[in-house]
């Protein structure tokens, strides 16, 4: 099975982006269509968060997200098995990039944040440019998948380490050391606090603020967005002050701003098919509860 999903990643990884994107575009249509799970869980995901959208104008942000989505899933093969040339050749705009730079050279180190926004695995191809990354790497649970992962993930020399304690602690003192760490902030955590994201109540992990306030590290986001041609800009931002907060409430709200700032650049290139949502208060209605009864947390 491995070889088999490693020939037809492979295959994949060497069609031109314009193939890739269409084939993409074409599944995100047909999911639309069909209105599968993922396009039930980006309807109610945005009816969440951007509530202002109704009628056409919901339609059209659900269908425009799934074909973004598709899009990124066709052309994630290339990023991870593909020519690194060729793949870097796709990113033509780096906005803030001398920011970059200056956080990079910080001695008390960079702590990266990267939302699910646009193709956020050529994030890696990128950041060749500038050297090694320390990052979290939880192996996909299908086996056959484990081996194509560890060999994608360790390809520019990164340095990817276990969700656990040591990989925890693996991430602080390459801070310590003066290095980039790489978060992806937006994921539902085992633990963490409920913080508002656009709006809405989200638990939301304390490990971005964590590393800040232990290590004085330096924050940017970091966004990987499609234009209209179907090639990429990178996109740096700076936090607000407060992520730099003490209180990790106030941190964490800092570090959702920063997303959303992100996301708000290209919201239907946000992965709005995650079920962001699905640990809730205590007492709020559950939500993906598709074709099941009405519950509660």
């Amino acid at each position: 099975m491995s070889y088999l999903a490693r020939l037809l990643l492979g295959m994949l990884a060497y069609l031109p982006l314009k193939v890739s994107q269409f084939l993409g575009a074409l599944v995100g249509r047909i999911s639309y269509r069909l209105q599968n799970r993922a396009a039930r869980v980006t309807r109610t995901n945005l009816e969440l968060c951007i509530p202002e959208l109704h009628g056409e104008a919901l339609d059209q942000m659900v269908r425009a997200s799934l074909v973004e989505t598709g899009k990124t899933f066709f052309e994630t093969p290339a990023v991870w098995l593909g020519n690194l040339e060729r793949v870097d050749r796709w990113i033509v705009n780096v906005h803030n990039e001398g920011l970059l730079q200056e956080k990079i050279n910080d001695r008390n180190g960079l702590l990266i944040l990267l939302p699910h926004l646009g193709n956020w695995e050529l994030f890696n191809v990128f950041y060749r440019r500038f050297g090694e990354l320390t990052a979290l790497y939880h192996p996909p649970r299908q086996p056959y998948l484990k081996d194509i992962m560890q060999h994608v993930r360790s390809l520019h020399g990164n340095h990817l380490v276990p969700t656990d304690r040591s990989g925890l602690m693996a991430l602080f003192r390459a801070l310590n050391h003066g290095k980039t760490v790489v978060v992806l902030p937006d994921q539902v955590p085992a633990q963490g606090r409920f913080i508002k994201f656009l709006g809405e109540a989200a638990l939301t992990d304390t490990l971005s603020s964590r590393l800040i306030q232990k290590t004085g590290a330096s924050v940017l986001g970091i966004g990987m967005i499609r234009q209209t041609d179907g090639l990429f800009d990178v996109h740096v931002e700076s936090p607000s002050a407060e992520i730099y907060s003490e209180d990790a409430d106030t941190s964490s709200r800092a570090v959702n701003q920063l997303v959303e700032t992100l996301l708000l650049r290209a919201p239907e290139q946000y992965q709005w098919e995650y079920k962001r949502f699905k640990v809730r208060p205590v007492g709020t209605a559950r939500l993906y509860r598709y074709k099941k009864e009405p519950a509660v947390h």
